[in-house]
């Protein structure tokens, strides 16, 4: 039995241009399954959400490198379009960022956590991740950072493959 309230909508908030963003797709299919009304602001025009028969509407996105007054304004427009309280769902390190940044004035528009003020932003970095699972007692695997190409290379051979490399912050 499901836990989920599918009476309360959810919000996908996607502002990476990644038409192939794998998360976007997989939190469409499995909250749209479970019932809840899903609306995604994304940039979906090459993207699979866009035929996902569980997306009740797109919405436009915020433009690349938008402000915070202009992705408020963007969640505004579409909390009237939706037109009860949603939950918003973050599904980038950027997103996330600026829904803690915003938190204060997209309630009561949408449902979000109360979250440590800069946790976003640790979270994002992650070289900072490791730090955050560590002092919560959460299990993380090894993280490195490498300063060169080389040093890369290197860190590679002694982990063993396979490996995971990514920025280390957005």
């Amino acid at each position: 039995m499901s836990q989920l309230d599918t009476r309360v909508p959810a919000v996908l908030l996607r502002i990476d241009r990644n038409p192939f963003h794998h998360g976007t797709l997989g939190a469409v299919r499995s909250l749209g399954r479970a019932g809840v009304e899903v609306h995604v602001v994304a940039d979906a025009d090459n993207s699979p959400v866009r035929r996902s028969r569980y997306v009740r509407r797109l919405h436009p996105p915020p433009r690349p490198g938008a402000s915070d007054a202009e992705i408020l304004a963007a969640l505004h427009e579409v909390a009237a379009r939706v037109g009860r309280p949603a939950v918003l769902v973050p599904m980038d390190d950027a997103t996330a960022i600026a829904a803690g940044r915003l938190r204060a004035e997209l309630t009561p528009s949408y449902l979000l956590p109360d979250v440590p003020a800069g946790l976003p932003e640790r979270v994002a970095d992650k070289a900072e991740l490791a730090a955050v699972c560590a002092s919560a007692g959460l299990p993380h695997p090894t993280t490195l950072i490498p300063d060169s190409p080389q040093r890369a290379a290197d860190d590679a051979l002694r982990l063993g493959l396979p490996v995971v490399a990514k920025w280390s912050r957005p």
